[in-house]
Formats: structure tokens, C-alpha cells, sequence
């Protein structure tokens, strides 16, 4: 990992900066779970900042869930939800519901919505900077797998930025079954461009804090997705 290509030009804090660069290294799965962080002083010496920097950007992403830190052992990446042993009771049941596409998506309709309207109240300049980022990468994405990979990690964030762990955990359970509806046959350029300016309303709603916005915006998302893969399947 070359830890030297974290950007650190920003309006944020700099142990916000470092929070965020290294989440969007999660996000991209550059680090996956398991994998090992340097030690507090070789980051900071990769990184030309202080320790007391790293600490605080490291805590914060304890904080998230996102990494573990123990005296002895170092830090280790983590998959949102993996210390809960409520994880595992729910990705059993999830498992074992075997959705079809519109049951699936009647439960986006459900969830992602009101989602959208917490983290506009809640969301942190940190994670309003972690958000624009993966929408930028998506208005300039043209390949379908990576496409699909930034659009999950834009719903899941948004879930993560609640700041309420359940829902969160709840989002990264689900995103098997939500999966089907993003796969490559309803991927096309069209769909990624509609797509795209749905994910900037969205942002831009919780960007001014504006959770009705943010709302209609995220149930608009999910019923044109919706109407697009029944029309797919109508072709079939």
C-alpha cells in the first residue's frame, strides 16, 4: 500500500482528511477486511503528520466501525457490523428469504428514504467530503463492475452516516439481496448517467441538510430503478 498517495488539500480538519482518505481506501476495498495498518509512527512518517493526527483519524474510524485497534496486536481492518453477533442472526435470516427483484426493491422503497433524511440532519462535514467523492468517482465511471462496487458503497455510506450503528448494520446485511438490482444486464450508459444525476440530487439534499429533499430524492432513485428493471424484464 503506498500510504503516500493520500491527498491531504482540503477544507477539513486534517485528522478528518486522514479519516476520510483511508474509509474511501476501505470503501474501494484497497483494504479489506483482515488486512493489517501500518503502525501509528509509520503512517505519520509516510504521511509527513504528527501521531497525534493519525490517533485522532484512527478513532474515528473505531469509532465507525470500520477498524480495531488492540495494544499488541495493531490495527485490523473490519467489515461494517463484524464485532455484532447481531450481524451474524441477520444475514442468516436475509440469506434464507431468498427475495425475488420486487421484493427487494419494495424494501429499498422502505428503507433508503427515510435513510437519506437521518444523514441529512446528522451528517458531518467529514462525511458530506467522503459522499461527494464517491459521487464525483461515479459521474466518471464507465466500467458496470465498478460501477455497481462505487454505487453500493454510496447507499451503504449513507446508511453509515446516520450515525446509527443498527441501521447501518441493517444496509450492509441487506446489500446481498440488493445486489440483483444492480447487476450488469439493467447496467447500461443510460442507466449509469440517470443514475449518476440521482446519486448528486441526493448528495446535494444532504449536503444543505435538507432531509425532506434528501428523502423524495432517495425514493425517487429507488422507484425509477424500479420501473427501469421491470421494463428490462417485460424485454426479456
Amino acid at each position: 500500500m503506498d500510504w503516500t498517495n493520500i491527498s491531504r488539500a482540503t477544507t477539513l480538519s486534517l485528522p478528518d482528511r486522514l479519516s476520510v482518505d483511508i474509509e474511501r481506501l476501505i470503501l474501494d476495498g484497497k483494504l479489506a477486511p483482515g488486512d493489517r495498518l501500518p503502525p501509528e509512527r509509520e503512517l505519520a512518517e509516510h504521511l509527513g503528520v504528527s501521531r497525534v493526527s493519525i490517533r485522532e483519524a484512527l478513532r474515528e474510524l473505531e469509532n465507525r466501525g470500520l477498524i480495531d485497534r488492540k495494544p499488541g496486536r495493531g490495527t485490523i481492518v473490519l467489515s461494517p457490523g463484524e464485532q455484532s453477533p447481531m450481524a451474524e442472526s441477520i444475514g442468516t435470516a436475509v440469506n434464507a428469504a431468498e427475495a425475488e427483484i420486487r421484493d427487494i426493491m419494495e424494501l429499498r422503497a422502505i428503507l433508503e428514504p427515510p435513510i437519506a433524511r437521518l444523514t441529512a440532519g446528522r451528517a458531518k462535514s467529514r462525511d458530506v467530503a467522503q459522499l461527494r467523492e464517491l459521487v464525483e468517482a461515479m459521474e466518471k465511471e464507465t466500467s458496470n463492475e465498478r460501477y455497481a462496487e462505487l454505487d453500493r458503497a454510496f447507499h451503504q455510506t449513507i446508511a453509515q452516516y446516520t450515525h446509527n450503528p443498527l441501521l447501518a448494520l441493517i444496509n450492509e446485511q441487506l446489500a446481498q439481496q440488493i445486489a440483483p438490482s444492480r447487476a450488469k444486464r439493467y447496467q447500461t450508459s443510460e442507466r449509469r448517467n440517470a443514475s449518476s444525476r440521482a446519486h448528486r440530487l441526493i448528495f446535494e439534499a444532504i449536503e444543505a441538510g435538507n432531509g425532506e429533499a434528501a428523502e423524495q430524492a432517495a425514493r425517487d432513485h429507488v422507484l425509477d430503478i424500479a420501473h427501469q428493471i421491470a421494463l428490462a424484464g417485460r424485454e426479456e
